[in-house]
């Protein structure tokens, strides 16, 4: 009678790569109860799209994102200026600091901050007259109040203050202003209380800069368009790349919180390209009075250059008065003989 141990056993069936089945299900059992103590799972959900091979077809896919420096022919740019005949033009200076650039900078996204009534809203105004002036077509986004009066309630509406201080500032009479600048010029209304929104206010300035070709915008104001104004260095974000993208100079008119800060804080300021700060400034001794040409105790007005990314900016604040017949703002004759403005380009 044959011996049932002259065979040996039939090993049971090995899991994948070689592990018992009854193994495999004792770690199975460890890795839950490990997950059950709150311990971290042994996978990072993070690295998963780095798992498995890069895909190597045909088509551009990811390689169209890549930019190479390497193959451009025009890496080297130098900073342009668009002049606005107003003190703006000189906060910002040449590649050297030796003069003034001469005109905002072409292509950027900047903000004008300040408190009400120091002249931010003719200042655009007069430059946005005198860029149109030049063919540049341009386009005003409001966003505070209603540009044209249709009810004729005898208010002098924005449109006509444009009107005056454009002709005041190009020196055009009014069928040379309506034929030389009107001409070049949009408008976009984008207030949140009749319903517009942020998205509302994308579609339309998309849709005109790429139909009539705009190249300088003034934004009247940046905070208003959104009411809440929790999100203005995001959007400021957002239009900077479009803007970019389309080579849009704009200038965004800006508010200022009760501590003098901009609407938007650090954030607005580290997203927009320049920033451009009204502020008063306090004369707090006779020296110092004397020095900016006002009487101790006295506040005066200054504008200064808080950043700009593509070129150096003039180093100290600059006192500013408000121009005869449109409001822009200029350059004070009392600007200090050791802190003079440069002169341009």
């Amino acid at each position: 009678m044959a011996n049932d141990n002259q065979n040996p056993p039939t090993p049971g069936p090995q899991a994948a790569g070689g592990m018992n089945p009854m193994m495999m299900q004792m770690m199975q059992m460890m890795g839950q109860m490990a997950g059950g103590m709150g311990m971290a799972p042994q996978f990072d959900p993070s690295a998963a799209p780095f798992q498995g091979e890069v895909t190597t077809d045909e088509d551009a896919g990811l390689d169209a994102d890549i930019i190479r420096p390497a193959t451009f022919d025009d890496l080297i740019r130098e900073q342009q200026p668009m002049p606005t005949g107003t003190v703006l033009d000189y906060l910002c200076l040449s590649e050297d600091g030796k003069h003034a650039l001469g005109g905002l900078p072409k292509g950027c996204t900047m903000a004008l901050v300040g408190p009400p009534g120091k002249g931010k809203t003719r200042t655009t105004l007069g430059a946005l007259a005198r860029i149109a002036a030049t063919g540049v077509k341009v386009a005003f986004v409001v966003a505070e109040e209603g540009f044209h009066d249709k009810a004729g309630s005898g208010r002098d509406d924005l449109g006509s203050r444009m009107a005056k201080i454009g002709m005041a500032a190009t020196g055009l009479d009014a069928d040379e202003f309506k034929s030389k600048v009107l001409e070049n010029v949009w408008v976009i209304e984008s207030q949140y209380h009749r319903g517009q929104t942020w998205d509302d206010f994308i579609s339309k300035y998309r849709y005109l800069v790429e139909k009539a070709g705009i190249g300088f915008v003034v934004i009247d104001s940046l905070n208003m368009l959104d009411p809440s104004r929790a999100k203005t260095a995001d959007h400021l974000s957002t239009l900077k790349t479009y803007n970019h993208e389309q080579g849009v100079t704009c200038l965004c008119v800006g508010q200022i919180k009760d501590t003098g800060a901009p609407v938007g804080g650090e954030a607005m300021v580290h997203t927009a390209d320049a920033v451009f700060l009204i502020e008063e400034m306090g004369l707090t001794s006779k020296d110092h009075a004397a020095e900016w040409g006002g009487k101790y105790r006295e506040r005066i007005d200054v504008i200064r250059a808080v950043k700009c990314v593509s070129a150096p900016t003039f180093p100290h604040p600059i006192r500013i008065v408000q121009e005869d017949g449109t409001g822009v703002l200029q350059v004070s004759d009392l600007q200090p003989d050791d802190k003079p403005v440069l002169e341009k380009a």
